[in-house]
């Protein structure tokens, strides 16, 4: 929960940044709170159930702030030629000016004598390992920073909107989920079944209803693209409440299909509400690539339990994996251009902008997730293809 609350403090606090309006009490917990998406990642894949853990959360709270400023400060001092308001040395430069240098010194010092303090309170192995680390990532912390050059960062209104080429690949996004989704209805009526794995379609027709209707309803064109997307959901749901007890036979679930559907529509629907709002995922990033991963794995489950490409076609497989990787050069392109700098300057230059992102829309989270979803669907477009093969059909004839 505490992360949860980070995470939603430091929305508010990028929002200030972002504007060139940082009071300094802003800034400080952007420095505290910068790494929090880190941490989210961090705390999930580690056991802190052992004697002295909760020791040594506590001492890489100032550590990874200090990771994190060393990491800013070299980006500002060799990074492209325009520094985004969020970088936390330019986020200094905006409110303190010429001072800059010495206030965040003044912070950074700070940060340094509440990890000395902590450090005595962890085990001697974790804090040798902490310190070694804290040595290796956060020289740049306290070494000599680069001179200001507010000329450098991001004007004020690229904190609003978003490029033509963000917008352009996102509606390439929709026209490969169209695809998909067009190719889907098709094939459960022409097969009386339903084609998106159970799991995933209760999880993305409640994502597409939080997101169209709750959700800032009709705010831009992704939410407005979202009621569309519903829509169709709809439309597959209904194939799945037609023939879905059909897939089960001599099974509790299939006996009782039609009231578990309510059920399990219901708690998909609580759960995916509540993630955008504990997890301060207001573009649905996490709960959409989330999703998104899910669903891959389930197809490639979907065709070994079946048997059969029954309600499948390599059109559904592509347009999937084709609006998925629209999707994320979309959200790669939110944090590499601007509306008054609509591409980047090289597609070298985008992928390392987008792959070394750490702050939301793009954390590195988002990005591991989207790099299996892609994986998978390259994956299940191959055992597609060979299993639509076998059974005597042709792949390109079969929409």
């Amino acid at each position: 929960m505490r992360l949860h609350q980070d995470i939603a403090e430091l929305a508010e606090t990028e929002f200030a940044v972002r504007r060139g309006v940082a009071e300094p009490a802003q800034l400080r917990r952007l420095m505290e709170l910068a790494p929090s998406e880190l941490r989210v990642v961090r705390d999930l894949g580690r056991s802190w159930d052992r004697p002295g853990a909760e020791a040594l959360r506590e001492a890489l709270r100032p550590a990874e702030t200090l990771a994190y400023v060393a990491w800013d400060v070299t980006r500002y001092a060799t990074g492209p030629e325009t520094i985004r308001r969020t970088n936390i040395y330019a986020a200094f430069i905006d409110t303190h000016g010429a001072a800059a240098a010495d206030r965040l010194r003044d912070e950074v010092a700070d940060f340094r004598a509440q990890l000395e303090k902590r450090l005595q309170s962890v085990a001697a192995a974790d804090r040798e390992r902490l310190q070694r680390a804290v040595a290796l990532h956060c020289a740049a912390a306290w070494g000599d920073y680069p001179e200001p050059a507010p000329e450098r960062h991001e004007e004020e209104a690229t904190a609003d909107g978003v490029s033509s080429a963000v917008v352009l690949f996102g509606m390439l996004c929709v026209v490969g989920w169209l695809v998909a989704y067009v190719a889907i209805i098709y094939r459960g009526f022409a097969d009386q079944t339903y084609g998106v794995p159970l799991a995933a379609l209760f999880a993305n027709l409640t994502w597409e209803f939080a997101y169209g209707f709750l959700l800032d309803p009709l705010g831009d064109y992704f939410h407005t693209a979202s009621i569309f997307g519903f829509l169709v959901d709809a439309v597959i749901a209904w194939q799945v409440w037609k023939y879905g007890a059909a897939q089960f036979p001599d099974s509790a679930l299939g006996r009782h299909f039609r009231p578990l559907f309510g059920l399990f529509v219901a708690v998909a629907l609580s759960v995916n509400y509540h993630a955008f709002i504990d997890l301060a995922d207001p573009d649905g990033e996490y709960t959409g690539f989330g999703i998104n991963l899910m669903m891959s794995i389930l197809y490639i489950k979907m065709l070994e339990d079946r048997g059969s490409p029954a309600g499948q076609s390599m059109y559904i497989a592509l347009g999937k994996w084709l609006g998925t990787l629209c999707a994320w050069i979309a959200t790669a392109l939110t944090v590499t251009t601007s509306p008054q700098r609509t591409w980047p300057t090289s597609w070298s230059d985008f992928g390392r902008k987008a792959l070394g992102n750490r702050s939301y829309p793009l954390t590195p989270l988002i990005n591991v997730m989207y790099g299996w979803t892609f994986l998978l669907d390259a994956a299940y477009c191959v055992l597609l293809h060979r299993r639509l093969r076998a059974a005597g059909m042709s792949p390109w004839r079969r929409f």
